[in-house]
């Protein structure tokens, strides 16, 4: 009876507080949407991780129509999407997964959030990715650039190194404040497992080779604007994983050889020089997945 009364009490202050900051939002027009990202998830985290999912539906729930009466359309949909983060990591936490699965929930949730409010419906949330596009295409007409520079490949891959950038550091952001958090509510999280045994599957590493594909095959055979949506995600989805592989591959050569600012020169690299770097850690990301070449190169047990 003690412990249903405190899980009741609990609920009802998660609703409660986000009703202030929903209120504030619609007082003060949309201004407090930003830190949406690192408010909603949290309160959410830290209830599943105590009860469990079925439990912390019932004060998401009544957040979400709470969110619908008070706040602004906007915030009533990320409120949905950051409020199921916020499950599914807590969910995480209740069931013992390890910190680094815990952090790749996060990466997949605000990848799916960025998809839907930046390409999906980024008129409804106020982006444009085409006046992204035009400041990249006038930054590159006021400097010189080698002839013979594919212009439209640059502006692609800054605006993936730039969402993508987007994502990791949001992602990041609710990881560890989630974190701190916990630890303060003194609910144990799992620690992960070393660095070396980071790998996907090489199963899906040959779906990842073969999803990189789509894109260019949906443009040359003409698809419409929506199935060039869908391919342009799957490749940019893709290509994050890649990169999350290569450096993981990278910081452990790093560790194995003792080569210092390695893997601070590559990502100076990726930032000045993105069409050759993003390709080159894509193929590294590829061989660490599909070959032996990290058992070879630095003597440890491939896909551990």
């Amino acid at each position: 009876m003690i412990k249903n009364t405190k899980k009741i009490t609990e609920g009802a202050m998660i609703v409660a507080l986000l009703g202030v900051l929903f209120v504030m939002d619609r007082q003060s027009a949309g201004l407090f949407n930003f830190i949406v990202a690192w408010v909603v998830p949290l309160p959410f985290i830290v209830y599943t991780a105590k009860y469990g999912v079925k439990d912390a539906l019932i004060p998401f729930v009544a957040s979400v129509f709470l969110a619908i009466i008070l706040a602004t359309p906007v915030l009533s949909v990320y409120t949905v999407m950051y409020g199921a983060i916020g499950l599914v990591y807590g969910f995480g936490v209740f069931k013992k997964w390890q910190s680094r699965h815990l952090f790749f929930s996060s990466v997949i949730g605000t990848s799916i959030i960025y998809f839907v409010s930046v390409i999906l419906f980024a008129a409804f949330f106020g982006y444009n990715i085409q006046e992204d596009m035009q400041i990249f295409y006038q930054i590159l007409d006021n400097i010189d650039t080698p002839a013979g520079l594919d212009v439209n490949r640059v502006v692609v891959s800054s605006l993936v190194i730039m969402y993508s950038t987007s994502v990791m550091l949001e992602a990041y952001l609710i990881h560890m404040l989630s974190r701190v958090l916990l630890h303060r509510m003194k609910i144990p999280v799992k620690p992960s497992k070393k660095l070396e045994t980071v790998q996907f599957p090489k199963v899906f590493g040959w779906i990842m080779l073969v999803g990189l594909f789509v894109y260019p095959m949906a443009k040359v055979l003409g698809a419409n604007d929506f199935i060039l949506t869908i391919g342009f995600t799957i490749y940019v989805w893709i290509m994050i994983l890649l990169l999350y592989q290569a450096f993981v591959f990278v910081i452990i050569v790093q560790r194995r050889f003792k080569i210092k600012y390695l893997v601070f020169m590559i990502v100076l690299g990726l930032l000045l020089i993105p069409t050759i770097f993003i390709d080159l850690l894509m193929i590294v990301g590829l061989l660490d997945i599909l070959s032996d070449i990290r058992s070879r190169i630095i003597g440890v047990k491939n896909h551990a």
